[in-house]
């Protein structure tokens, strides 16, 4: 048989039930009357022996307030407020009962009642005293009086209740002394019930104590051997019922290894005593909190425990009539926090110098006489690379294909440039992503009619590749003149020497760490000495330095050697012949067997000093010619005209008076008089106008060039009317020009075309306007600029052979007789000192009897 099973069955306590029930049952089914009556008899003898002893209490109560002692102690005492509340609340408490105990017994409730005012009365007597006056002298005779009085009365109704109580007690006993005499068998039968019912019990219990040992032993175990620091706390209230600090009851020995305080020693202090910190914290007021309200808090705290910073987690449980405090350490995972805040801010300051150093390379990028692109591999379904995206391309690709970095993104290599499948560049860009390698390279381009070198490095990028290109078209040619060089120095070392004599040059090198300095034979023959004719030294050459220009040259190398930058200066010295000449040097630094080491040219430039000085005389007296050139123009032009004007004044003045008496032929000749006059004022005035066109941007505005062919188109309404011609007149730009010049070219242009129309069509003259890149320009034009504003003017007229397409433009150049057309050959000589003036172009294309097209080229 199971016993254990059995035992801790809940059905064999139920079987149990029902047999004590049973047998109960049969016990009492005899002697049921009996024990009834013994029962009634019973209660009766303990109701009055209740009510004897409430009113015992009663007595011992105001018995108290008798002593004179206990009536100043209770006023003179700390606290003396909280002990007579208490001693008031006893007295009703005791009254309660009282009237709880005669509430059948209406003469006995009727002085429950009477003693309920007495002991009120007996209250307010002991408390109507000053407080100050308590401490300080006690009770006045007079309230000593009141309250003996009271007490007098209290005792009268007590003796009576007493009294009664006696009598009802004698009555009492006598019927239950009559039904008692069964009571022994009763008690009897139930104490052996009693008996069984207590061992079923004790067993039950003392497994369960030793369940419960088993328990707590196991929770031991578990709170001895968590990281977790477990504290029980009970709180400690002051005069108000306030917590003012907890005890510790209870701590684990976490707080050994954490605080270094040892368990047993901090059981039974205070929680202020042992953790001072928390005196008036927020983790303090969630002790409360969580008492009071009988709930959880969380809460973090932090430490500062034997000079070592930590952070816990708490979590604070109401339990019995205390509080359980788990605190985590969580120390780690605060470094860690810190730690990754720290990370974080770190990251962010790399993100903003990221940011930083992207703009400064974007800038760099600009800045840069580099050309640099980036490429995308390109491949097929084998995986092989067949073709590049373009993904990057600084500015500096502009110069060399004429076209912006923008245009060129997300475009194939192939269309781009084509030619880098011709020349090996497509494999060693292959090379370098496949193999991730660097590779260099050399290539030419054609470039304005000028063969430019460029060397290129390309570099693996993820699945592409960095191409870095710089031009070393100078370091190519000086390579080419350096390789000449070196062949010439191996064949013909002495003509060298010869050429460097020619050349007035010698040169030197200098050790900047001490006073060696190795130059050159020629230099020696510059000073007036034979080769090695002197000891070398920066001292001995500083003798030969004219002593003006001494503190210069100490200065220049001074700066030199401290920013180890190129330096040019030219200064004088004094020769072995006392003759003074001019030396210019350039000099630079080159790290040799790890010495810092000046190496320099020096130049004889004193013929190029005095030559450069007869150049600016020759330049001063050009300028002087050229001023009075433009004098004299400008005076022979107005000077022309006065004449003119007289000849053409006496001209009309003839016509009309002596007209009527011409012969024919005189009036032919007349006539080829008055045209010739006419043709030579509009030369003049022509000339005039080409004169005084300069290049000066001084007075330069925004202009709309919409608005000046308005302009020009009303003021040449009469000639387009009489044409019969239509102009239409596309959206023109804005520049930056001067809007008379703007209004002369455009109505020479327009002039020219309703000249030159067409006998049997309709004159049609059309305006255009769009804007290119400089690479739309033809190659012989100097390119200033990125883009261009391309202006046609399209007519239908008579046309002009196109190898005449340059001519046209040229002073007093003409193509028709005057007898066919009339004019004086400037209009379009001007047109394009116009342009030129606005840093433009112009240019015409036309074929015999199909027209011409004038286009103007002007900056954006």
């Amino acid at each position: 048989m199971n016993f254990k099973q059995l035992y801790t069955s809940s059905k064999t306590y139920i079987i149990l039930l029902v047999v004590a029930l049973a047998v109960l049952i049969f016990s009492t089914s005899t002697t049921y009357k009996q024990i009834k009556r013994m029962q009634e008899s019973a209660e009766t003898v303990n109701h009055t022996l209740q009510v004897y002893n409430g009113i015992s209490k009663l007595t011992t109560h105001y018995t108290e307030a008798e002593s004179e002692e206990f009536r100043n102690n209770i006023l003179k005492t700390d606290g003396a407020s909280i002990i007579f509340k208490n001693y008031q609340e006893e007295g009703r408490s005791i009254i309660d009962s009282l009237r709880t105990l005669t509430s059948n017994n209406p003469s006995q409730l009727n002085r429950v009642e009477a003693l309920n005012v007495l002991l009120n009365r007996l209250y307010q007597q002991l408390q109507e005293a000053d407080s100050n006056q308590f401490h300080a002298k006690g009770y006045s005779q007079e309230q000593k009086m009141k309250i003996n009085g009271t007490l007098h009365h209290i005792r009268d109704l007590t003796v009576e209740m007493i009294d009664e109580v006696e009598n009802l007690m004698e009555e009492r006993k006598a019927v239950y002394n009559s039904y008692k005499s069964l009571a022994p068998i009763t008690l009897l039968l139930l104490g052996v019930f009693a008996l069984f019912v207590f061992v079923i019990s004790f067993i039950r219990i003392y497994k369960n104590k030793i369940r419960f040992r088993e328990s707590e032993a196991f929770l031991k175990s578990v709170v001895g051997t968590t990281d977790n620091v477990v504290n029980y706390y009970e709180p400690i209230f002051d005069a108000s019922e306030n917590i003012v600090d907890f005890q510790i009851v209870f701590a684990n020995d976490r707080n050994r290894d954490y605080f270094g305080l040892e368990p047993d020693e901090i059981i039974g202090k205070t929680v202020i005593e042992v953790y001072p910190f928390l005196k008036d914290s927020d983790t303090f007021n969630g002790f409360k909190v969580s008492y009071k309200n009988k709930e959880k808090v969380k809460f973090e705290v932090e430490m500062t425990m034997n000079q070592s910073q930590m952070w816990f987690q708490c979590v604070s449980t109401p339990l019995l009539e205390g509080i359980l405090i788990t605190a985590r350490n969580s120390t780690v995972e605060e470094e860690a926090r810190k730690e990754q805040l720290t990370l974080k801010k770190e990251l962010e300051d790399q993100n903003l110098r990221l940011l930083d150093n992207h703009a400064f390379l974007g800038n760099i990028f600009k800045s840069i006489s580099h050309v640099i692109m980036n490429f995308k591999s390109i491949r097929d379904d084998q995986g092989e690379i067949i073709d590049f995206e373009i993904l990057f391309v600084n500015d500096r690709i502009n110069p060399l294909i004429g076209d912006q970095p923008e245009n060129l993104k997300n475009k194939k290599l192939s269309q781009v440039f084509p030619e880098v499948f011709e020349n090996g560049v497509f494999e060693r860009l292959v090379s370098s992503v496949e193999q991730n390698k660097s590779e260099t390279y050399e290539l030419s381009h054609l470039i304005n009619d000028k063969l430019l070198w460029f060397r290129s490095t390309a570099i693996k990028l993820g699945d592409g590749v960095t191409v870095t290109m710089r031009e070393i078209t100078d370091e190519k040619q000086k390579e080419n003149q350096l390789i000449n060089l070196n062949e010439q120095l191996i064949i013909r070392n002495s003509i060298l020497t010869d050429a460097e004599s020619m050349a007035k040059i010698g040169s030197f090198l200098w050790y900047t760490d001490s006073d060696t300095l190795e130059i050159s034979d020629n230099f020696f023959h510059m000073l007036g000495y034979k080769p090695k004719g002197f000891e070398s030294s920066i001292k001995r050459y500083k003798e030969f330095i004219h002593p003006e220009d001494l503190s210069l040259v100490e200065n220049m190398f001074r700066q030199s050697v401290d920013d180890l930058q190129p330096k040019e200066y030219t200064y004088r010295v004094i020769t072995k012949s006392d003759s003074i000449k001019y030396f210019k040097t350039n000099e630079q630094f080159i790290n040799k067997e790890d010495k810092t080491v000046m190496i320099g040219v020096v130049q004889d430039v004193t013929d190029a000093l005095k030559a450069e000085a007869s150049l600016r005389k020759s330049n001063l007296e050009l300028k002087q010619s050229n001023a009075e050139l433009e004098s004299f123009n400008r005076v022979a032009s107005h000077d022309l005209q006065e004449p003119l004007r007289k000849i053409q004044l006496f001209i009309s003045r003839i016509e009309d008076k002596e007209d009527s008496q011409f012969s024919e032929k005189s009036k032919e000749y007349f006539e080829k008089v008055k045209n010739a006059g006419s043709r030579m004022q509009s030369l003049i005035q022509n000339l005039l106008t080409y004169s005084r066109i300069d290049s000066s941007e001084a007075n330069f505005s925004t202009i709309h060039l919409n608005q000046v062919l308005e302009k020009v188109s009303d003021d040449l309404t009469t000639h387009i009317s009489e044409a019969k011609a239509e102009i239409k007149i596309g959206e023109l730009p804005e520049i930056k020009g001067l809007f008379f010049q703007m209004e002369q070219l455009f109505s020479n242009l327009i002039s020219n075309s309703l000249k030159y129309r067409s006998l049997t069509e309709k004159p049609m003259i059309e305006i255009q306007s769009e804007k290119i890149p400089a690479s739309g320009l033809p190659l012989n034009n100097i390119k200033t600029h990125t883009y261009y504003y391309k202006i046609t003017v399209t007519d239908n007229g008579i046309g002009f052979d196109n190898q005449h397409a340059q001519k046209i433009f040229e002073v007093f150049q003409r193509l028709h007789q005057r007898t066919e057309y009339t004019g004086t050959g400037i209009g379009l000589a001007i047109c394009k000192k116009i342009v030129e003036n606005h840093n433009g172009f112009i240019y015409a294309t036309s074929k015999l009897g199909e027209g011409a097209q004038f286009v103007v080229l002007l900056p954006v």
